[in-house]
């Protein structure tokens, strides 16, 4: 670890593209990860395919086309999930640009009341659960955000957790690796930005998140659908195999039996997707 404090940035949901990469870049010379320019580049040039809409038939920087190739040859070929996957240096690029183009995005969009009206009258004083938070990015947004505590699950000794073990000190949020560590919580957000879609069994992982943290509201950004490095042609629940739309809608199906109402928004193509426990949101309403 670099000594020193680290440089901490006012309102980093706001910074552009390449200003939150270049403060990226230094937390990893911070926090000692090499090759942050290789990383940087990576990160870049992925977002450049995306933002172009793959018109040059890439939808990644070559290296992480590589290893979402390696994922899938081992998923298909092999009949087994290739976990070290997300020990690669490199995949910390495709983390920075989930972040810097789809939760940053979803985040601003949740707490604006044209798209996502009336939103903070659910929120009591309770915590808010960052799952997955992937280089920490988000969960700093929350913490300049909303004056509620924060608390961030990641994976122990992996570059993620490095990285979020820095910034929960510079940004003061909770960074826990274990759901269990909730159970006393009062959680009032869980906010989950392409996280389920992680898990071979995701609807049995939505579950341990209702029945554990307990959330008043739950945000969740799901693709199921769409090929990644970690995802899965198909899911389980119990015995049973569910391709990725059947998956998703199992996914509806379990969030109405916990007595989860799906909240209306303007958000574009309904993401993320709002759930709000009934109870909570029928107190809230007004009296005829």
């Amino acid at each position: 670890m670099t000594s020193g404090e680290l440089k901490t940035v006012q309102d980093l949901a706001a910074l552009k593209s390449r200003s939150s990469l270049g403060y990226f870049c230094y937390l990893l010379d911070f926090c000692n990860i090499t090759d942050s320019d290789c990383i940087g580049q990576v990160a870049l040039e992925t977002l450049h395919c995306i933002k172009e809409n793959t018109k040059k038939g890439h939808k990644a920087h070559q290296k992480l086309l590589d290893l979402e190739k390696r994922w899938y040859h081992q998923l298909r070929n092999l009949g087994y999930a290739d976990y070290k996957v997300y020990s690669e240096k490199i995949y910390l690029s495709e983390v920075w640009v989930c972040f810097d183009y789809y939760a940053k995005k979803y985040i601003k969009d949740i707490f604006n009341t044209k798209l996502v009206p009336d939103l903070k009258k659910y929120i009591g004083q309770g915590s808010v659960l960052d799952l997955g938070n992937g280089i920490g990015f988000s969960s700093v947004t929350f913490t300049q955000k909303l004056p509620n505590k924060v608390i961030a699950t990641n994976v122990k000794n992996s570059y993620q957790w490095t990285i979020n073990e820095t910034l929960s000190k510079a940004y003061s949020y909770s960074l826990i690796d274990s759901l269990r560590e909730t159970e006393k919580e009062c959680i009032e957000i869980a906010f989950a930005s392409e996280y389920f879609e992680h898990f071979e069994r995701p609807v049995e992982h939505l579950k341990e998140v209702l029945e554990i943290a307990n959330p008043t509201i739950l945000i969740c950004a799901n693709a199921f659908n769409a090929d990644s490095t970690g995802h899965f042609d198909s899911y389980l629940d119990q015995s049973n195999i569910f391709n990725p739309k059947e998956i998703s809608r199992l996914f509806g199906k379990t969030l109405k039996k916990y007595n989860y109402l799906k909240y209306e928004t303007k958000c574009w193509n309904n993401r993320p997707s709002i759930y709000i426990k009934k109870e909570v949101f029928e107190n809230c309403q007004p009296l005829p």
